[in-house]
């Protein structure tokens, strides 16, 4: 199957790292105007492609002439038990939208995605972008869930005493198998315990812990005041013990940086709750959509 497409409009190829200049470019261009600012160095673009386990050879460039005007960055791996891609940003710079190149990209590459092995394609639009919206329900994506962006401001005001007796440390190997069993629900793919492994290097884990057990996690990223996860055992919610956390994390965030919880699953009502009771409101919304594949 040809892996380079034409039409009067666009050539759709795959890309390598011969293009990861270009392609940096392009990115920070297309999402110049995005209602989450990206800003990426080049050494943090290169960490967004590792967390999302993108593959330039299987991502696409849309390209007019020698111009690229549009790409789609695909991350590969399982997602509920099924081989999966995952966008891991799909752009197109501003002179050039409307024209079909996120539909041209994605014509392109399904087919050969399925031949290699693919079975879904998953992604997140951001609710408001009725263009991207409209784009993905014609390519018969479906909605799995919706996905929240909470924000707040510093410093937090803790209402609630933090729990005495509940020591807070770093976790350097986390035991996956004991952390989700605090989880009421699953992460998106770019908080998923594969992609927080592939970014070790970048995200902190501390524990809330009584003597030697711990009954509480948080992941967040550097000092930048993301949150990927956070979670505490069912029988020891509601004791300050996400409170004490949530201490931690503004402790170790430069004091410019908004607190944020990135693609919290709105279906999780208490943990919506808890981070809105703390002073966190809704930054955006998006949708987390499927293409089946097979």
């Amino acid at each position: 199957m040809a892996e380079v497409k034409e039409n009067s409009s666009f050539t759709c190829k795959f890309l390598n790292e011969s293009y990861f200049q270009e392609l940096l470019k392009t990115f920070l261009e297309a999402f110049s105007d995005y209602p989450v600012p990206f800003q990426h160095t080049e050494e943090q673009f290169r960490r967004h492609l590792l967390g999302n386990a993108v593959d330039l050879n299987l991502s696409v460039g849309c390209f007019t002439g020698q111009k690229m005007v549009a790409f789609s960055l695909n991350g590969f791996g399982p997602w509920n038990g099924r081989p999966t891609a995952y966008d891991s940003g799909t752009g197109t710079i501003p002179e050039f939208r409307r024209r079909g190149a996120g539909r041209a990209m994605f014509e392109f590459m399904m087919p050969i995605l399925q031949g290699r092995g693919v079975e879904q394609i998953l992604l997140e639009v951001i609710t408001d972008n009725e263009k991207a919206v409209n784009l993905y329900r014609a390519l018969d994506f479906e909605e799995t869930r919706k996905l929240l962006v909470l924000k707040a401001e510093q410093p937090l005001k803790f209402e609630r005493e933090l729990p005495e007796g509940v020591e807070v440390r770093e976790i350097v190997r986390p035991d996956w198998d004991l952390m989700q069993g605090f989880w009421d629900g699953e992460p998106s793919w770019q908080n998923s315990p594969a992609a927080i492994e592939r970014t070790r290097e970048v995200k902190k884990i501390v524990g809330a812990f009584i003597a030697d057990k711990c009954i509480g996690y948080l992941i967040f990223s550097g000092d930048s005041g993301k949150i990927a996860q956070l979670a505490v055992a069912k029988e020891n919610r509601n004791r300050g013990t996400g409170t004490l956390l949530l201490s931690e994390l503004q402790k170790n965030t430069n004091e410019k940086n908004s607190l944020q919880v990135i693609n919290l699953d709105e279906s999780l009502t208490g943990a919506v709750r808890f981070f809105q009771n703390r002073g966190f409101t809704e930054s955006l919304n998006q949708y987390e959509m499927i293409k089946f594949l097979t």
